[in-house]
């Protein structure tokens, strides 16, 4: 793979055009998302050439759904001519993406954007520069044979049937409109631009042609068309980062970088539309069927608490809108209150097909109790505050009945769960998930009404939960098999996720987590724990964890710059920043952009080196900068009040901004 160039405001990449290149420079607007396919060349398969918009799913066979991937009408082609070496280059100011390339007799230059100032609307622009004199002729494309490749739970298992979703209902060169096969709705694809251009250029000579993609679902109407698109949505997002720059006094790499993550982030999200959320991939790939994960509870939320507080409000609004699916779930499962999914589609419901991982990892019902909590600490925002209590008494209800009272241990104890570390089996008692199901219960004792005796029944939990602790040692147990299981041995192949060369039967048996788990846990309660025992969870198990997920490096880089540990958290926090930018496990290009990854990296930097953290509506900014960054200054939002923060010198200073 060719080496990305990274620049304060730009992402460059000479060479063909190529599945990686493709998620790398993926844009969107949070309503509609497109890959960085070439504009040129025809598809070779009937999924390539994705193009998404946000809560479009489709069943593709019973009680399961997946992302629906539009037909692709922004072709712009220059008939008989072929690219092959390709500069690509994204500006993160504007969202604007440029594949450049010399053909035999012009010079071709495409742009393109999801304009930020109206979510309908694509735009590509095509320049043409003569080499020779020369007779030019462009095509304007609209293909409207597309279907799904779902892609499998299971990592390991390649898919190779493809699902077709969509059915076309009528097309001219203005206008596609297409059926959704199962469920009806219906998608009109509106096109303003030549259908086709014949013109004789002299040498040096240059045009551009432009084409404006709109994309309605089901009875949506237009957004009346702007006079200069491109020039609003360079407003849109010149907007955007004035609420979301973090400048760096560091190497340009790094704040480039940094901005890339920023970027994708906010391309990722629709910030007025409580209706959808955020993908593990956002809307850079199909990958999990395009389904929200805690990932965008615990990793990407706090980004947009901090800087888009309206934008945040509405993914939380996302899953209070979904507590009665979360209760039917619940119920499914023999169980009481609400279980958020695993996997959430669209309507709420549970789209993970596995069982080891969709009713095991049951932490996730708490994880957005805790990111709803945040939220409320960091905006004091109080309009939710009755779904709120709502939500925590109803979750807190679920852990009563999924936990086991034990009368001779006089403890409530977990069995089958799994916490992060995803490599682990069903344990018993992992203490993450413990952990924030008594923070859960808490929750509901302090916000949510409930009669005495249900009170006396909460109360009794949080005070007989079992977590797991050495006192001799300071540390915290991962789980009650963990320091058990076999050691894992040395001479597994390097640079790839040890799950493509180890069975999970026996890696579960193995002492090695796949990512952040107690490391997690410190992060997120940073009061809770003294420095000893973050420093014991440290030593003990970051030895042991292999990172084969994007949630881990930025975690411990965020817990590393905590307790001072500069050079490791430095290490870590550059391998989370540039996760896909260096493609740290091969996947980016198969399975789009890492979301959490991008969450994390932001907070190892605001959380853990800037050492932001906002306790009982107080705000407070402990800079433990790492040399490589020699200060920072941001703006974020505190309970209604914006304000600037400045880090030099080892200082942190926080300034009220009108």
């Amino acid at each position: 793979m060719a080496d990305v160039r990274i620049k304060p405001w730009h992402i460059s990449l000479d060479g063909p055009v190529s599945e990686y290149s493709e998620s790398l420079f993926a844009v969107g607007n949070g309503c509609l998302g497109m890959r960085g396919f070439s504009l040129q060349t025809p598809k070779r398969r009937p999924y390539d050439h994705a193009v998404f918009r946000a809560g479009f799913f489709e069943p593709i066979r019973p009680g399961v759904t997946d992302m629906v991937q539009l037909p692709d009408a922004l072709g712009l082609r220059v008939v008989g001519e072929e690219p092959e070496q390709v500069s690509q280059e994204l500006d993160l100011r504007t969202g604007v993406f440029t594949q450049r390339w010399r053909g035999r007799t012009v010079a071709v230059e495409t742009q393109r954007m999801a304009s930020m100032a109206d979510r309908q609307l694509l735009c590509v622009r095509l320049t043409l520069t003569a080499l020779a004199d020369t007779q030019v002729r462009v095509q304007s494309a609209m293909d409207a044979q597309v279907c799904n490749l779902p892609v499998h739970d299971d990592q390991m298992v390649e898919e190779t049937q493809t699902v077709r979703l969509l059915e076309p209902v009528r097309q001219n060169g203005r206008e596609m409109v297409m059926r959704a096969v199962h469920t009806g709705r219906e998608l009109r694809i509106l096109c303003d631009g030549p259908e086709e251009m014949n013109a004789g250029l002299r040498a040096g000579e240059r045009i551009t042609v432009e084409k404006r993609v709109r994309v309605l679902l089901d009875a949506e109407a237009a957004n009346p068309d702007a006079p200069d698109p491109w020039g609003e949505n360079a407003a849109a997002w010149e907007a955007l980062w004035r609420d979301c720059d973090i400048q760096l006094d560091a190497d340009e790499r790094i704040q480039g970088a940094l901005r890339y993550n920023v970027f994708q982030m906010l391309c990722a999200n629709a910030p007025d539309d409580p209706g959808v959320s955020i993908g593990a991939r956002g809307l850079t790939h199909g990958r999990y069927k395009g389904n929200v994960f805690w990932d965008t509870d615990v990793f990407l939320l706090p980004f947009f608490c901090w800087h888009r507080p309206g934008a945040a409000q509405n993914l939380v609004r996302y899953r209070l809108d979904r507590l009665d699916a979360a209760r039917a779930l619940a119920r499914r499962q023999n169980l009481c209150g609400a279980r958020y999914p695993w996997m959430s589609g669209e309507d709420g419901s549970e789209q993970c097909e596995s069982w080891d991982i969709g009713l095991c990892e049951t932490h996730i019902t708490a994880d957005v109790a805790y990111a709803a909590d945040r939220y409320r600490e960091i905006t004091g925002d109080g309009t939710l505050d009755g779904a709120l209590s709502q939500l925590y008494l109803e979750t807190a209800r679920y852990w009563l009945s999924r936990f086991t009272w034990e009368p001779d241990r006089n403890r409530y104890s977990s069995f089958f769960v799994k916490g992060p570390d995803e490599y682990c089996g069903a344990a018993v008692n992992n203490t993450f998930t413990n952990y924030l199901a008594r923070h859960n219960a808490r929750l509901a004792l302090n916000h949510a009404a409930m009669d005495e005796a249900e009170r006396e029944r909460l109360q009794h939990f949080c005070e007989h939960v079992t977590l797991l602790y050495d006192p001799k040692r300071h540390l915290y147990l991962q789980d009650e098999l963990f320091d058990r299981l076999e050691p894992m041995p040395d001479g597994h192949a390097q640079g790839e996720p040890l799950y493509k060369s180890v069975c999970f039967d026996r890696m579960q048996r193995y002492r090695a987590l796949k990512q952040a788990d107690l490391v997690q846990l410190m992060t997120m309660f940073p009061d809770d724990f003294s420095d000893g025992e973050k420093r014991a969870v440290w030593d003990r198990y970051e030895p042991l964890t292999v990172h084969d997920s994007s949630l881990s490096f930025g975690i411990h880089a965020l817990l590393a710059f905590r307790l001072g540990l500069e050079k490791v958290g430095w290490r870590y926090f550059e391998r989370s920043l540039c996760f896909d930018l260096s493609d740290e496990l091969g996947n980016t290009g198969r399975e789009g952009i890492h979301m959490a990854a991008l969450g994390a990296s932001w907070q190892a930097l605001v959380y853990g080196a800037l050492g932001l953290w906002s306790d009982g509506g107080q705000l407070r900014l402990s800079p433990r900068l790492p040399p490589e960054i020699r200060g920072a200054s941001l703006c974020v939002y505190h309970r209604g009040r914006r304000l600037r923060l400045t880090i030099k010198d080892g200082q942190g200073r926080i300034e009220k901004e009108e």
